[in-house]
């Protein structure tokens, strides 16, 4: 016993005044992902990545929800990596508790955009804003883009009837 006391004595104090005292994270630490609403797009890339699934997109009503449950999150970062618009940032913060499980949510809603043939809904404004940008800096044209890609496909083959069923 008197052994364990002195070991003690002399190693001194080893825990830190947590939560008093903020802990510093080692550099390249992957904590909680933060999407910036104002630069996704909507195109779901972060989802098709996600291995736990914490990030969902579903379509109902004309809208795009994008959601993101961290209490399901493992922290891998993929969703950064992938996002093509580097919406999603990968911060520092570890602590998730919390009173409400809502919290633990980012949601973002974006409105799609309707083929104008066919009439089903295929991408969101945001995506069709930046891939008309991106062709417009190369000079092209922009022409069919407000068709969803199986119309797009029957107009280019010059088969407008069928497009219209």
């Amino acid at each position: 016993m008197r052994k364990v006391v002195k070991m003690a004595v002399e190693t001194g104090v080893v825990t830190r005044p947590y939560p008093f005292v903020a802990p510093e994270v080692p550099p390249g630490f992957r904590g909680r992902p933060k999407i910036d609403f104002n630069l996704c797009i909507g195109c779901g890339a972060c989802a098709s990545v996600c291995p736990p699934n914490a990030i969902t997109v579903e379509e109902k009503d004309g809208f795009r929800r994008i959601s993101l449950f961290t209490g399901r999150c493992i922290f891998c970062a993929r969703c950064g990596e992938v996002c093509p618009e580097k919406a999603i940032k990968i911060t520092e913060d570890f602590e998730l508790s919390s009173d409400e499980k809502i919290d633990l949510y980012q949601i973002l809603e974006l409105k799609m955009v309707r083929c104008e043939i066919c009439g089903r809904f295929f991408a969101t404004e945001r995506e069709l804003k930046k891939v008309k940008e991106e062709i417009e800096k190369k000079g092209m044209e922009v022409e069919k883009l407000n068709l969803c890609p199986e119309c797009r496909e029957k107009v280019s083959a010059g088969l407008e009837s069928l497009a219209r069923r």
